[in-house]
């Protein structure tokens, strides 16, 4: 019965269902939902939020006081025949200067577009990663799907060995048959419930797990749909979220291309002043007065214009790298679903053999069960037919499981699906 219990599983890894079955679509949707790297997108929005006041900000006019208060050792001093001024050594000024953009060479634009390129790039890295429970998903559902057929398959060989070790009884106790060949069954039946409990605890912690991804309570009354991810046709069109990454990657590097023109362009801007103190732009009245002054002021930081093509250059190995990145990860997709595509049809095939292996078994296992009834072969015998008959049917069922999986395995690593 070893060979029985061996079943292949793929890794090891809140509200009822009593009605409609569950489906692995609608496992992987909670999972997302409950994971919690999804808060992670409503964080990034709301910084994003924030920084773009920061941003607009650039357009409102900049508002600044200043105080001053002055003592100089040496000041002016005129001594002309008729005329001896001297001045004071104190000083004082308070300000209040105005100052607003006027023409800033499309700088606040293209910090808005590296702004909003940055969030999505954020989101849709949080949406790659959160991908990745699509395969976690996927694993624990069909190794309970695995694990119930198993468990399955052991209650019926238990039950037929009760069948089988009851019409003995009744030869034992007529003395047609050994008490060695019940007692041989009798233990069968026994390391059978062993393998029955510790099946049990093994579903018992995949359910748990499954619990813990979904926020939703599975158990052993939870009945689980057969459905592959995104329906019961394999799709090979690629649509992995990665693949938004890197256009995002290369529209984020064309966005700082643009912003190192737009750095090297002049700033414009208009001010005025309002102050109050002495001495003021006329030093000869050394009254305290109100005075004023504006001003249009042209910035320009001609040094950006050193390394202009140096960093343009730079920008552009970074998108070959890119591309070349996006090369790689299409090459790995491809090879991955040459494979998988190629496990689907040879798993066609064996199902079709599958219902014949089974018809055959099962007229050697009736056959034997009546020729151990009669004396004719030994228990082992027996059990070793009822074994094979067991497996045989085991094995369609895991055959048509992992058919499934194959079919799962392919829209999520081609990422058809949406969830």
């Amino acid at each position: 019965m070893r060979k029985l219990l061996t079943v292949l599983c793929f890794a090891p890894v809140g509200t009822g269902f009593s009605q409609a079955p569950i489906s692995l679509d609608s496992c992987i949707a909670w999972s997302k939902n409950n994971y919690p790297l999804i808060k992670q997108n409503e964080v990034t929005l709301q910084q994003t939020e924030q920084n773009e006041k920061s941003i607009r900000e650039n357009w409102l006019p900049k508002l600044s006081f200043m105080g001053q208060a002055t003592y100089n050792t040496e000041v002016v001093q005129f001594d002309f025949p008729g005329m001896n001024l001297k001045f004071p050594h104190d000083a004082y000024l308070t300000s209040l200067s105005l100052e607003q953009n006027i023409y800033d060479g499309g700088q606040t634009k293209s910090q808005h577009s590296v702004e909003k390129l940055n969030t999505e790039l954020t989101v849709q890295q949080n949406e790659a990663e959160l991908y990745k429970l699509v395969e976690r998903v996927n694993q624990l559902y069909v190794n309970i799907l695995l694990g119930r057929e198993n468990l399955h398959i052991l209650e019926l060989y238990k039950e037929d060995l009760e069948n089988s070790a009851k019409n003995m009884r009744a030869g034992v106790n007529n003395g047609l048959v050994l008490a060695s060949s019940l007692d041989e069954l009798e233990a069968e039946i026994l390391k059978t419930d062993q393998n029955i409990i510790e099946s049990k605890f093994q579903l018992e912690g995949l359910y748990k797990t499954l619990t813990l991804f979904t926020g939703k309570t599975i158990d052993e009354k939870t009945e689980f749909s057969e459905i592959p991810i995104g329906g019961s046709a394999a799709r090979i069109e690629i649509q992995r979220p990665e693949m938004k990454i890197f256009d995002l990657q290369s529209k984020l590097l064309d966005a700082h291309y643009k912003q190192i023109n737009v750095n090297a362009i002049p700033k414009v801007t208009v001010g005025a002043a309002g102050n109050y103190g002495r001495p003021g732009p006329n030093f000869i009245n050394q009254n305290l007065r109100f005075f004023g002054s504006a001003n249009l002021t042209i910035r320009w930081n001609i040094s950006s214009l050193y390394g202009l093509k140096r960093e343009k250059t730079k920008v552009e190995l970074n998108k070959n790298l890119i591309d070349i990145q996006k090369e790689v990860f299409l090459f790995n997709i491809e090879s991955s679903l040459n494979t998988q595509t190629a496990q689907l049809n040879a798993l066609a095939q064996m199902i079709e053999k599958d219902d014949i292996i089974i018809g055959k078994r099962q007229n050697v296992t009736a056959t034997a069960t009546s020729q151990m009834e009669n004396g004719k072969i030994t228990v082992v015998d027996y059990l070793s037919q009822l074994n094979a008959e067991l497996q045989a049917k085991l094995n369609k069922k895991v055959h048509e499981i992992k058919r499934m999986n194959a079919i799962s395995t392919i829209n999520a690593t081609s990422g058809s699906i949406k969830f």
